[in-house]
Order: C-alpha cells, then sequence, then structure tokens
C-alpha cells in the first residue's frame, strides 16, 4: 500500500516537485483562470471555479497548508489520473503568493447534489451503473494502484475500510437521503453512538434483493467478514440491470439494529 509517512516529505514543494515522479506536472498561471468563484468549502479546503479559454476547471486551495499535506496529495493525484471515473488532476498552480493549488477536473455536480435533485429520474439501471462505476474505480485504486482512498461518500465521488463506505453508499444510491439523516442533525454524537451499537438503515422496499445483500456484506461490522472489491463487482455485473423484481424489502421502520452488522459515515474538498 501506498502510504507518504512525514519522514518522505522533509525536502521542500520546489524540489520535489522536481522529482522523476512530480517532473511532469504541468504548472498554470494564476492569471490564467477568469471568473474565479468559490463553489464548495470543507475542513481543510476551499474549491474554486475558474474558466481558462473555453474549458472548465475546479481549483483546489488548502486552507491551512502544510507543505507536506500539499505534496502528498499531488503525489497521489499525480498517481490516480487519468481514470474515466476519478476527477483527473490537470496541475498546480498559486491562488497566492506562497501556497500551491491543485487544478482539477470540473463537475457540474456532485454524486450528492444528484441524488438529492428529484426532478433527475433515477431508476434501478441508472442506481446499478452508478454502483459499478463507483467499484470500478475503487478497484483500480486498491488492485492497480494500491491506494486506499479513506474518504467515500457521495461528495466524492479504502481496503477494509473503502469497502464498509462503498456498502453505505449503495445504500444512499437506493433511498437518494443520508443515512440517519446525516446532513440536517446537529447531534453528530448520537450518531457516533449508534453506529457503535451497530445500528444501521434499512433497505429502501422494492430494492433487488442481491443489491441489498452484497451491500450488508459491504457493511459488515467485522472487517474480515466483508467483501473484496473483485468480489464485489462480479456480484454487480451479475445483478440484471434491467429488472428490478423483487419487492420483499417492504420493512416500515427506517432503522434498525442488527448485531452482525455495522454502519460507517463517512468530497473535491474534505
Amino acid at each position: 500500500m501506498l502510504r507518504l509517512e512525514e519522514s518522505d516529505t522533509k525536502n521542500t514543494l520546489k524540489v520535489l516537485l522536481d522529482d522523476e515522479t512530480l517532473r511532469t506536472i504541468h504548472r498554470y498561471e494564476p492569471q490564467d483562470f477568469k471568473d474565479l468563484t468559490e463553489i464548495a468549502s470543507g475542513a481543510s479546503a476551499f474549491v474554486y471555479y475558474g474558466r481558462k479559454n473555453t474549458s472548465k476547471f475546479a481549483i483546489k486551495k488548502f486552507k491551512n497548508p502544510k507543505e507536506e499535506a500539499i505534496i502528498k496529495e499531488i503525489h497521489l493525484m499525480g498517481i490516480v489520473s487519468p481514470h474515466p471515473n476519478i476527477i483527473t488532476f490537470y496541475g498546480v498552480t498559486k491562488l497566492d503568493e506562497t501556497n500551491y493549488s491543485l487544478v482539477l477536473e470540473y463537475a457540474d455536480k456532485t454524486l450528492r447534489n444528484y441524488l438529492r435533485d428529484d426532478a433527475i429520474p433515477f431508476k434501478w439501471e441508472s442506481q446499478l451503473n452508478f454502483a459499478r462505476e463507483i467499484a470500478n474505480a475503487i478497484s483500480w485504486l486498491h488492485d492497480d494502484k494500491e491506494i486506499i482512498h479513506g474518504d467515500l461518500h457521495p461528495n466524492n465521488i479504502l481496503i477494509n475500510d473503502d469497502i464498509y463506505s462503498l456498502g453505505v453508499l449503495f445504500w444512499e444510491l437506493t433511498s437518494r437521503s443520508s443515512p440517519f439523516n446525516f446532513e440536517k442533525r446537529f447531534d453528530r454524537d448520537s450518531i457516533k453512538l449508534m453506529i457503535l451499537n451497530r445500528v444501521r438503515e434499512n433497505p429502501i422496499p422494492k430494492t433487488n434483493d442481491r443489491f441489498v445483500s452484497l451491500y450488508k456484506k459491504c457493511w459488515q461490522h467485522e472487517p474480515d467478514e466483508r467483501p473484496p472489491i473483485c468480489q464485489v463487482i462480479e456480484e454487480l455485473d451479475s445483478i440484471d440491470p434491467i429488472i428490478n423484481n423483487l419487492p420483499t424489502n417492504s420493512n416500515k421502520s427506517k432503522i434498525t439494529q442488527d448485531k452482525d452488522s455495522d454502519l460507517n459515515i463517512t468530497t473535491y474538498s474534505k
């Protein structure tokens, strides 16, 4: 697995950007970008929309940048790009005089935006297609690049931890809502307690039973009981994308507790 330790990042960013791994990274001038507009903010970064000629970009600027953290993210982005299901890393720029920002592919919406928009139909075939694309991207990170994502949810859109979060995300594809109404609740500690007590959401009525069985396996409490990503993909590929005729999931209560399962609530910005 790729794990960049602090001792690996002692040299300056300038020096590391010139090493064999990173020397091909393109460097944009800040004046290249027009119409800079903040579009997202997370715990560690702001994300801006920027236009260069007719092309659109997302620019990720760290809030409290530490050189080591920037180096690590540039290094990782350089490794994982390009992949059709992963945001493309184009290069770096400086929105201020000191700190580098990442220049990324611009996406009009996150998966969460898409799921929450009731005007957009989201039928079973689309749900399964999204699940397959996400799983294929995670497989590529795990098996080809040996990277653990570690922060998988619909705004970003892991070995064992990734599989766990993948199961929760599959449930969210069918519900179009966040687990435990997470986005609208302020009592996050109570949610953590529920998770510790192995409480999880019930399947959405009329969800394909094989899909339900798969995501329940993914969110098993014991990591060794979760399937490897190759098995997840194999099962997804064997599920019929047209027929979703399994109406047995008609539980009325939304949340249940199961001794064998657990739920992990786990973005451009983090």
